[in-house]
């Protein structure tokens, strides 16, 4: 109630309106088909809007939305055999810690027998985590279509998080210092891993 100024910041900040209820609001631009981080500004202070969902966006919580395209299905839910996407800890020999990454298992995977299957490992953009193919990119939902429709081989995605600090350094982000942490990361501890606990060809 105590706020005196609102906005929205959709890449662009809109300054929002104060109706006689107390109600805010703005009519922003038209948005291209896709997914939209946003926050509200209130006061100056960026927040995750409390009425949607919130999601790991530029090293902090943001909302979204998420515009449909207008004949565009492939991340849509079909009837069609569905893998999952399970969350999984392991031990990171470069940062002495555990830490959790997503992997997409296709359709049948746990009835499969001895098939073993090859694996994409994926990194997410700059700023977010394991969540972001896995939550906000659809992983699941476009592999099983892409499966079920003969466009993709059944396969694993690997999706780790790739923001990996060594004990003792304050690097982060996207420098020289970070990236050969994350490559020390993969090829260390999460391939290892990967390999060790599921039906994967090397």
């Amino acid at each position: 109630p105590e706020a005196g100024k609102v906005q929205i910041d959709l890449g662009k900040v809109y300054d929002m309106q104060k109706d006689e209820k107390g109600v805010w609001s703005v009519t922003t631009d038209q948005q291209v088909p896709g997914f939209h981080y946003y926050s509200l500004v209130i006061n100056g202070v960026r927040v995750s809007d409390p009425a949607s969902e919130t999601f790991y966006v530029s090293v902090r919580m943001s909302s979204a939305i998420d515009i449909p395209e207008a004949g565009v299905d492939f991340y849509t839910i079909k009837n069609v055999p569905h893998g999952d996407i399970r969350n999984v800890v392991y031990f990171s020999k470069t940062t002495g810690t555990w830490r959790s990454m997503n992997i997409y298992t296709p359709p049948g995977y746990d009835k499969s027998g001895k098939e073993q299957y090859p694996v994409l490992y994926i990194q997410h953009g700059g700023g977010e985590d394991e969540r972001g193919w896995a939550v906000q990119g659809k992983t699941n939902i476009i592999l099983d279509n892409l499966i079920a429709e003969g466009k993709s081989k059944p396969m694993f995605v690997v999706i780790p998080n790739g923001n990996v600090s060594r004990p003792g350094s304050s690097a982060g982000g996207y420098n020289d210092e970070a990236m050969a942490a994350y490559k020390e990361e993969l090829s260390g501890s999460i391939i290892p891993f990967i390999e060790t606990n599921y039906r994967v060809k090397p």
